[in-house]
């Protein structure tokens, strides 16, 4: 391991309970639209925090993980190739799976053209078919402009500096807003500041910063409840999100053991995030089709509904996700190993 990098234990766990508080909110979304139920109103807001939070672990851990790794040769092709294999197979096989449904279910409005398909596929379109998984093509972004800070740090930080400033400027109306210039994609820049602050400073009061965070994002539900101040949600969730980060990331600074059960939630984020959607509907759908939802009430049914589908897509993790990626990163990095080893012996 790296000198001064650590296993991140509190970090690790961040990371799912990001995915859980989107996954909070879409299944809030599903109860109002069809049930007019949800808790604290959650099913009529915009975002619950979970995705900013979401996008500002990713940046944080990217930069952490590879900040000293910018400039060596080789490391670029590397980062970006696993990235890739993270990335897009479980996408894909739930985006497919999504389209045959459409497809055999006349339940279910969906005839899409190619050009989608091909851009949801490539994750080129900001609606994808898949539509819980709208937030990777901001991450895709963000991973293909870390690969070129990777090769070329000095080009690509000032073009960061201006494409910051310009994403500022919509506010004030004086640029257009397009997803180059989309917030989200600054909350995930804003995620690798503070793992720089976490390398670069200590922090004293963590459990301070913890708290203020956490108690941030419940003063931005309350603000969503009884518009007390007209500040946009995604702006408060990114700043109390970066608090939070920093006080987790201080606590990270100390080998810690967490539970077992909430370190391989960690490890199945991607699953969860992914699955997660498709998971809902169906099991929404089921209990609808048993007439359990009347029967249990809302409240219980969207508990059962949120369990059934955090252990389905914990299954997706075991069965799916790991073995593919396993196997990809093995084939993938053999050959490279094997094609390194070759060269070597040319030059010989």
């Amino acid at each position: 391991m790296e000198s001064g990098r650590r296993r991140l234990s509190y970090v690790q766990i961040s990371r799912a309970i990001a995915i859980l508080f989107v996954l909070l909110g879409h299944v809030n979304i599903l109860f109002y639209t069809d049930y007019k139920y949800d808790w604290f109103h959650m099913g009529e807001w915009e975002r619950t925090g979970g995705v900013d939070f979401f996008f500002i672990v990713t940046g944080f851990m990217i930069y952490y993980l590879y900040h000293q790794k910018v400039g060596v040769p080789g490391k670029t092709s590397e980062f970006l190739l696993k990235r890739l294999i993270r990335i897009y197979p479980l996408y894909w096989i739930f985006t497919l799976l999504a389209i045959g449904v459409s497809v055999i279910s006349p339940a279910i409005d969906g005839t899409y053209s190619w050009d989608y398909i091909i851009k949801s596929m490539l994750l080129l379109e900001t609606d994808p078919i898949l539509a819980s998984a709208w937030s990777l093509s901001h991450v895709m972004l963000f991973y293909f402009l870390f690969s070129a800070y990777m090769l070329k740090p000095k080009i690509v930080k000032p073009i960061v500096l201006i494409w910051i400033i310009a994403s500022q400027l919509i506010g004030l109306k004086i640029i257009p807003h397009s997803f180059f210039t989309n917030f989200s994609n600054l909350e995930i820049l804003l995620g690798c500041l503070v793992a720089h602050l976490t390398l670069n400073y200590t922090f004293r009061y963590s459990s301070m910063l913890i708290m203020i965070g956490l108690l941030g994002f419940l003063g931005v539900w309350i603000n969503n409840i009884y518009s007390l101040i007209n500040i946009p949600a995604p702006i408060l969730y990114c700043l109390f999100a970066m608090i939070l980060m920093q006080g987790i990331s201080e606590k990270d600074k100390r080998n810690r053991k967490v539970p077992k059960v909430l370190s391989f939630l960690g490890d199945a984020s991607y699953s969860i995030y992914i699955a997660h959607g498709p998971f809902l509907q169906v099991y929404i759908l089921i209990l609808k089709k048993l007439n359990l939802i009347s029967a249990l009430g809302n409240f219980f049914s969207l508990i059962i509904v949120i369990v059934l589908t955090v252990l389905s897509s914990c299954m997706v993790y075991i069965v799916v996700e790991k073995p593919i990626s396993k196997y990809l990163r093995s084939a993938v990095f053999k050959k490279k190993i094997i094609s390194v080893e070759t060269s070597l012996e040319v030059a010989k």
